[in-house]
């Protein structure tokens, strides 16, 4: 594991994700709940995790091994995701204390709106927001623990997926090897 590039592109993926964040806590709160922001946070976890590889694999010469690629990968996305699980921290629970139940708000309306295109019975959308209105969305440490485990396995499943796509396999010819076929 090469220490330097972890932390590098570790550090780029985590002051990416807080500017990300706080781009979307000025401008348009939504921004933070929606689907397209997901796609975009999952899509800068694998590229952070791919050019830290392809970073790290600069400095062999011969293969570079799958198991090396994920643990690079693993601890890149969670270099990145320990400092953007903290700025969440930060944000909701001294900058902004009520953004929870803005969030929540927001996921209400979200959710009827999807409970509604689905076509979902007026009685069992009333059950489901009942039971979705008791959940607290508050950022305790419990919750911010919860979410470090969480990104640990969801990293964990990307730098496998990264790590298949960086590993090299040593070439067998390169090796000076006198072995050929004299016939």
């Amino acid at each position: 594991m090469n220490q330097a590039v972890v932390f590098r592109f570790g550090l780029l993926l985590g002051v990416v994700s807080i500017l990300s964040m706080l781009i979307a806590y000025m401008v348009d709160l939504t921004w933070l709940v929606s689907g397209w922001n997901s796609m975009i946070s999952i899509g800068l976890v694998f590229a952070a995790m791919f050019m830290a590889c392809v970073e790290d694999r600069k400095g062999f010469s011969g293969g570079y091994p799958y198991g090396r690629a994920v643990v690079q990968g693993l601890l890149t996305g969670m270099v990145g995701s320990l400092l953007g699980i903290a700025f969440t921290g930060v944000l909701y629970n001294w900058v902004d204390p009520e953004l929870h139940e803005r969030v929540k708000e927001i996921m209400v309306v979200k959710m009827e709106e999807s409970f509604e295109s689905f076509g979902m019975s007026e009685e069992d959308t009333a059950k489901a927001m009942e039971s979705f209105e008791k959940r607290s969305f508050q950022q305790d440490f419990r919750s911010l623990g919860s979410a470090f485990l969480l990104s640990g396995l969801m990293n964990t499943l990307f730098a496998m997926i990264v790590g298949l796509f960086v590993r090299r396999k040593e070439d067998p010819f390169a090796s000076g090897s006198s072995d050929t076929l004299s016939s």
